[in-house]
């Protein structure tokens, strides 16, 4: 922390002087211009998000492990922020790398091709940060787990195994939508002007919504787990009876979405009532778990445990939302009055 004098100039003009470390740092020059924001009694100088130069990284494949830690190194990139990955195809085996490349380029929103030769690929990040606000991608991400919560229900009653395969395909997108988000974040983090254009009023509520959107991503994950597990399960045992499963993942859907609204409406006492309706939701967990400990198929059994189990896990996802929900409402409380 340093202490700088205020000067006055020209009599009306107030001048404070910027650490030489800091101007360094951020490549200032004489003429460029600062963004000053006013945060109640704090004043918060950036540099401007739209002058900043782009970001580029170079990898080289020879350098990597696998082409797997390759498509771990290009999200890593994205997320962090960078506008341009070059990569280059310095090694034999590079047709298993530029697979890896393009199949991970499947999770990524925003990113084309713009380069592909023998020697490297160029990957360019376009990202439009007023068309794709966050609170809207979160709220596209809520809106493809309930229906893929509801979807499930819906396929079992019907044992509607074609509505389930599709309830795993949407999955994807969600990783997509997370992967956005997280970058959006971080950018959000370190310049107020993205925050603004992002919709995002106070930087503070990032720290909230980044441990939104993974909470959306592990319930996506759960979806398809439990998808996935019924398909076995529906391959050892025909005539399965899934009538208090249905039953309790309807329940679920109901808590997610209370969740979700409390969230963003920073509704504390709808956020509050979440942690009872999950009590409860616990309770027929236990019951119904319990049950199947009794049943004389075992295969069948362990597989329905670990979709309940799944189950049971979106509903300690949804009151962690309420959780969040309460936290972020603490700050828009209005001060006791006398």
């Amino acid at each position: 922390m340093e202490t700088r004098k205020v000067y006055v100039s020209g009599g009306s003009t107030y001048v404070l002087s910027l650490p030489k470390k800091w101007v360094k740092k951020t490549g200032l020059k004489a003429g460029d211009s600062l963004v000053v924001t006013e945060q109640g009694g704090s004043l918060l100088v950036e540099t401007s998000a739209l002058e900043k130069e782009t970001k580029v990284k170079e990898i080289k494949i020879s350098k990597m492990v696998s082409s797997e830690s390759l498509s771990r190194m290009i999200i890593a990139f994205y997320l962090v922020g960078y506008d341009t990955i070059r990569i280059i195809l310095d090694s034999k085996d590079h047709l298993t790398y530029r697979k890896r490349i393009r199949e991970t380029l499947d999770y990524l929103i925003g990113v084309e091709i713009v380069e592909d030769t023998n020697e490297a690929m160029m990957l360019e990040i376009m990202l439009d940060y007023k068309r794709m606000m966050t609170a809207q991608i979160l709220q596209r991400m809520y809106s493809i787990n309930r229906s893929m919560l509801l979807g499930l229900g819906k396929a079992m009653e019907t044992t509607d195994t074609g509505l389930v395969k599709d309830v795993i395909v949407r999955e994807r997108e969600v990783d997509r939508l997370y992967f956005l988000v997280v970058r959006q974040l971080k950018s959000a983090v370190e310049y107020q002007q993205i925050a603004e254009k992002l919709g995002i009023e106070n930087q503070r509520d990032c720290l909230g919504y980044r441990i939104a959107v993974k909470i959306l991503e592990r319930i996506a994950d759960h979806i398809e787990n439990i998808s996935k597990r019924y398909l076995e399960l529906l391959d050892i045992e025909k005539d399965v009876q899934m009538g208090e499963f249905i039953k309790l993942n309807n329940n679920v859907a109901v808590i997610f979405e209370k969740s979700f609204q409390a969230l963003f409406t920073k509704n504390y006492a709808m956020a509050d009532m979440i942690f009872h309706e999950r009590n409860e939701i616990k309770s027929s967990h236990s019951d119904f778990s319990n049950h199947l400990l009794m049943t004389g198929n075992v295969p069948s059994a362990i597989l329905q445990k670990a979709m309940l189990d799944s189950l049971g896990r979106i509903a300690s996802y949804s009151a962690d939302l309420a959780e969040i929900a309460i936290n972020m409402a603490a700050g828009d409380f209005p001060e006791k009055q006398g």
